[in-house]
């Protein structure tokens, strides 16, 4: 399945932390780690597979923990209408 991020939302370094820009909202999220890995997974289109893969690789955490991770997150990106 694949996930899209909405137009105009961007993920930003700043000062070493990883940030979502929502500029009609003015507003900035902080991501931890896996967060910033996912989110900038999914504004180059990579597939679920690959982010899953990518997870369980830097975290050493398995498949299924990535899956659930991945999920969270996704969900927590449709909540805030982030992402579709």
């Amino acid at each position: 399945m694949g996930y899209k991020i909405e137009k105009g939302v961007a993920g930003r370094e700043i000062n070493g932390k990883y940030y979502i820009v929502l500029p009609k909202e003015m507003k900035l999220i902080k991501l931890n780690n896996s967060g910033s890995l996912i989110f900038d997974l999914l504004c180059k289109n990579t597939k679920e597979t690959a982010i899953v893969k990518a997870l369980s690789e830097k975290y050493e955490i398995t498949a299924k923990e990535a899956a659930k991770d991945l999920a969270a997150f996704i969900k927590e990106l449709k909540k805030a209408k982030i992402a579709r």
